[in-house]
């Protein structure tokens, strides 16, 4: 990742993730500043993953899986402060589309194999 000069690509997406889980912190604390801590890091994580996927020359299955899974977790997130209710269909979507990322994955890597160019 770091080699492709996409390094602010990757801080942005380290800050997200660290301030999503200072903002689930806060919410489990019940601390002041938890739901916009939580809304920050959800945003910047879902940010950072879109403008990697943009940046990304050439995009196959995975990488519209990989963005539509983070896309929605991170609305799952945000749902957590604005509308509680909606949690668990995002939830549920955001799982569906991990283990069919996680799949493709597995069938791609290993089940799959290319043919190896003599």
């Amino acid at each position: 990742m770091w080699r492709e000069s996409r390094w602010p690509v990757v801080v942005a997406l380290a800050a997200g993730i660290g301030l999503a889980a200072f903002g689930a912190l806060f919410k489990i604390e019940h601390w002041a500043m938890g739901d916009e801590i939580l809304l920050a890091g959800a945003a910047l994580v879902a940010g950072s993953s879109a403008w990697w996927y943009r940046a990304k020359p050439q995009r196959r299955l995975l990488d519209h899986l990989k963005l539509a899974w983070v896309g929605a977790a991170c609305a799952a997130l945000a749902f957590v402060a604005v509308y509680p209710p909606m949690i668990r269909p995002l939830a549920g979507l955001a799982e569906t589309l991990f283990w069919a990322m996680a799949l493709l994955f597995v069938y791609q890597r290993w089940i799959r194999r290319p043919s190896q160019a003599s």
